[in-house]
């Protein structure tokens, strides 16, 4: 399973459409094998969830998205977890544990191109 974490300076980023870069995790029998930095591609609309689909992302751990990522990330078979905060150590962790839980959150303020 690759679970892929939405980074701004090693802790959980609180907009998804516009981290840094994502850390995905490659994890197995509740086992973390490894791990790659995976490069967040220039904003467009829309166009995040089928860049992380075409990169295997299996979960997405984020502080917040828009309702139109989530919509495509549901259609697309990506499992979204929200309303995370922490180091994403400590995230990752708790998912493996079983104890990270998403809340049923989604942003309703959208940032415009170089508003970061």
């Amino acid at each position: 399973m690759r679970i892929a974490l939405a980074v701004d300076d090693n802790m959980i980023t609180q907009h998804f459409g516009y981290c840094e870069y994502f850390v995905v995790y490659e994890v197995e029998d509740k086992q973390i094998k490894g791990s790659e930095i995976l490069k967040n591609p220039p904003h467009q609309k829309g166009q995040l969830p089928k860049y992380l689909k075409e990169n295997n992302i299996d979960v997405v751990i984020t502080g917040n998205m828009g309702q139109m990522a989530v919509n495509l990330m549901a259609n697309l078979g990506i499992e979204c977890i929200r309303g995370v905060k922490g180091n994403l150590v400590d995230v990752i962790n708790a998912y493996v544990e079983g104890t990270l839980e998403s809340k049923d959150t989604v942003c309703n303020q959208h940032k415009h191109h170089g508003e970061h």
